[in-house]
């Protein structure tokens, strides 16, 4: 018999909606969903404005789950950005576009009212007496899709559609969708969460799981025993080829943790060298630090060199040559390729006279 995908349509006022999100029925963290709040100010507050004109949206999808008492919740499949935008409107986090009243769609019979509620939150707008938007907006129709079926894994596919052709997931989002109920997620999300690497990650996007995705380059340097590429492709086969073993997986982990503690005995002054929190310097340092475990070349041999290296790499009066030039040059270009970050890790290495 022909298979096709069970789904239902139905609809939702933003108040009906609202109601159900105080009393808890709703999941947004289902284990294939991305970080929250990846939108911007700037797009919350236009989809505010889009619901205020009573402008079209796509539809919501969700997941209806119910359990042995009857209570039904519902997993938030896709839309879960625009559905955060409009809670955090109602609760005051989120204002309205600041050119509300300069949409041509605004009458001239009607422009000063709008003009009066632009930029203003949702209690302000009610405060100025601006009853037919408040009504508009408590009444504005979701289309809601309910997705019915078992399998988190077609679910995770389901997403994956939906987000291929709407606001784009980055690469690691991605992998998080197709792998959610895999042990690898479970992994890096765990190493992402080091207290030692917390702090140098935040240069990166991490409501974009940009932390998640270099923590993964790492458990793969461990894994694969050498550096690799970090191009899309070299870690969505990487994810694929370790998604399921455990076994490999805790045992990286346990690497991965014990090299962190290598690099905390090196006693390196990080609020000297911010620079090394840049993800290029921060593998190489992990890479040297892998390396010296895995020979058995201990902290004490290595810190003294090593701190010497970068009190000379990062002076501004250095001039550059043997190990501090090699090292310089292979953090000019590609340097995410596999053969830059050898380079790199093979000049510290040379420079502290362990390689």
């Amino acid at each position: 018999m022909t298979k096709f995908f069970e789904r239902n349509s139905t609809k939702l006022t933003i108040s009906e909606f609202y109601d159900n999100y105080k009393l808890g029925k709703y999941n947004f963290e289902a284990p294939y969903q991305r970080k929250s709040n990846v939108w911007s100010d700037d797009k919350k507050s236009f989809l505010i404005d889009s619901i205020l004109k009573n402008y079209p949206m796509p539809a919501i999808f969700m997941r209806p789950i119910v359990d042995d008492d009857g209570k039904t919740q519902y997993d938030v499949v896709d839309g879960k950005q625009r559905l955060q935008a409009i809670i955090s409107f109602i609760e005051g986090k989120t204002a309205l576009t600041s050119y509300f009243a300069e949409d041509s769609f605004i009458g001239e019979d009607n422009r000063d009212m709008a003009d009066k509620i632009a930029g203003k939150t949702f209690l302000e707008i009610r405060d100025n007496g601006a009853s037919d938007y408040v009504k508009q907006f408590w009444t504005y129709t979701l289309q809601i899709e309910y997705l019915y079926d078992d399998n988190t894994d077609l679910i995770s596919s389901v997403f994956d559609r939906l987000n291929r052709n709407g606001e784009p997931l980055n690469p690691q989002e991605l992998r998080k969708a197709k792998y959610a109920s895999t042990p690898i997620i479970e992994v890096v999300e765990n190493l992402a969460e080091n207290e030692f690497l917390k702090d140098k990650l935040d240069r990166l996007k991490i409501e974009r799981m940009e932390d998640e995705e270099f923590v993964s380059e790492l458990l793969f340097l461990i894994l694969d025993g050498k550096a690799l590429d970090s191009s899309p492709d070299v870690l969505d086969d990487k994810y694929n080829q370790y998604k399921n073993d455990t076994e490999t997986l805790n045992n990286g982990q346990k690497q991965f943790e014990h090299i962190i503690d290598f690099i905390k005995q090196l006693s390196i002054d990080y609020t000297r060298y911010k620079r090394l929190f840049w993800t290029t310097h921060l593998y190489t340092l992990f890479s040297v630090a892998w390396y010296c475990v895995k020979k058995g070349v201990s902290a004490n041999q290595i810190s003294k060199p090593l701190n010497e290296f970068y009190a000379k790499y990062f002076s501004k009066g250095t001039h550059y040559e043997g190990a501090l030039k090699e090292y310089k040059d292979a953090c000019s270009s590609r340097t995410r390729s596999a053969v830059q970050k050898n380079h790199r890790m093979e000049a510290v290495l040379k420079y502290c006279d362990v390689l």
